[in-house]
């Protein structure tokens, strides 16, 4: 053989064996992308894995998964590339047989390009996930469009709109859950979570008993009636403004303990602001209140936390000094910074004058129509039992008055019905009308006549000065309207 011959050979031997270890170094090239690509990818899986059953707010390694989430067990087996059948997400995990709940579906938005089919490629390209995302968004985006938030609750620019615009201010007050409902079934402006909690709610014959303590509870009991979810969203009212009354004593010793008493009502019982009873002598902690942006509401006229001390529940402003003095507080406690004002139990007249002369939302209970809005006790619009002569009364003979044959308040036929053994007496003895059919139709009835202006009857339902105090107390009004002007 000749050298050229032997050359030639072993250059094709030498060919021979680059060509058969190319393949051999192909081969394991490739499995071992297959086995790195397994031993990268399967932790990714099982991170979004642990996020979606978890419910958990940030991706995790799978390492923790377990600690976190009771339900991911060891007995999970990895997602192997060798298999042909479908999956959903998490790509290629199988899935416990004994758990039915997982097998329910993937993730919102899991779509074909989360199957893993057993190619090379089992997990979506960069530009298949920002396409997902951008439709998962533009369809979130969508469905906010369509839903109709709740109308936000009512606040003291609200009520001070409402005194500006001249529209009539509803108030009520409301003690426990039940009463609380009763307001969500129509337009209140304002519930009050009055001190009189105390006579027609726990018995007492005073204001002068009411604790702080107490009165957390009750306001707690009212919001919980106040702002169930199920009471808010598109047609619903508005939450109301929610004011509670300072108990007897608990702003007397110092403006201080004033402050601590109504942040108690304001931070653990979730009023929104407070009710105060007084005058002038009340104006340092008014200020201070108002100061840090807590609403405070005035209450002057008759004040039932001082009965005993100004001869019972009696009118007040009767006389052109008591009128007079009135007025001084109702400014005084403008300046301080009120947005409202209750004035109860004053003459018409007297009530209209203070309305008037003050920028504060003049409230009215026995104080004519002339005040920017009305307030009434629940129990007093339902002539519910407030006291022993109810009982003693007792119920009275059926008459063949009209009114008295008016139809009752009927339930809507989705009311939710007491259990199997309950029988509802209150409808056998009314003919079908319940307790809570009754309160929702008087709420709406009392906002309703508040509204339009039909109540108070100013010949009925209001108090008379005398013509000679009357004109006594518009001289001294006019001198104290000439004091109060603003120097120049």
């Amino acid at each position: 053989m000749s050298t050229s011959q032997r050359a030639s050979r072993a250059a094709l031997r030498w060919l021979g064996e680059q060509s058969a270890a190319s393949t051999s170094s192909n081969a394991a090239a490739s499995g071992s992308c297959i086995t790195l690509s397994a031993t990268r990818n399967a932790p990714i899986a099982q991170t979004h894995s642990a996020t979606t059953r978890c419910g958990a707010k940030r991706s995790f390694h799978s390492d923790h998964a377990a600690s976190l989430c009771p339900r991911r067990g060891a007995n999970r087996k990895d997602f192997s590339t060798s298999s042909s059948s479908s999956s959903f997400w998490p790509a290629g995990t199988a899935q416990p047989e004994d758990e039915p709940q997982w097998q329910a579906g993937p993730p919102a938005k899991v779509g074909a390009a989360h199957r893993n089919t057993g190619s090379a490629s089992m997990y979506p390209s960069p530009a298949s996930v920002s396409a997902s995302i951008a439709q998962s968004d533009t369809h979130r985006r969508s469905e906010g469009a369509r839903t109709v938030s709740a109308p936000p609750p009512k606040t003291v620019h609200y009520i001070a709109e409402m005194k500006r615009r001249g529209q009539a201010i509803t108030v009520l007050t409301a003690y426990d859950y039940p009463t609380a409902l009763a307001h969500r079934s129509a337009d209140i402006d304002i519930c009050l979570i009055g001190d009189s909690l105390a006579n027609v709610g726990l018995g007492h014959g005073s204001t002068q008993r009411l604790s702080v303590p107490a009165m957390v509870h009750h306001i707690q009991t009212v919001v919980r009636g106040l702002s169930s979810p199920l009471l808010s969203g598109e047609g619903r009212p508005a939450l109301p403004l929610v004011i509670a009354d300072m108990p007897f004593g608990s702003f007397f010793a110092s403006v201080e303990e004033g402050v601590k008493n109504a942040l108690a009502l304001i931070k653990e019982g979730g009023a929104d602001g407070v009710k105060i009873e007084g005058g002038q002598e009340i104006v340092p902690l008014v200020e201070r209140l108002t100061d840090f942006g807590i609403p405070v509401m005035a209450h002057i006229g008759l004040q039932p936390q001082r009965a005993a001390a100004l001869s019972g529940l009696t009118l007040r402003g009767r006389t052109a000094e008591q009128a007079i003095s009135i007025v001084r507080d109702a400014r005084a406690l403008d300046r301080a910074g009120c947005f409202a004002g209750v004035v109860e139990c004053v003459p018409n007249k007297v009530a209209k004058e203070i309305s008037e002369r003050v920028g504060f939302a003049t409230i009215g209970i026995g104080a004519g129509p002339a005040t920017d809005g009305q307030v009434l006790v629940i129990n007093d619009i339902l002539g519910d039992l407030t006291g022993p002569a109810h009982v003693l009364a007792g119920l009275g003979e059926p008459t063949s008055d009209h009114s008295s044959n008016m139809p009752l308040p009927l339930p809507h036929a989705e009311t939710p019905r007491p259990p199997k053994f309950v029988r509802n007496f209150a409808a056998q003895a009314t003919g079908g009308a319940t307790l809570g059919s009754i309160r929702i139709a008087a709420v709406r009835a009392y906002v309703a006549a508040v509204r339009n202006r039909d109540f108070p009857n100013e010949d009925v339902e209001g108090y008379k000065i005398k013509r000679e105090e009357l004109e006594l107390f518009r001289k001294l009004l006019s001198v104290e309207d000439a004091n109060d002007a603003p120097k120049r």
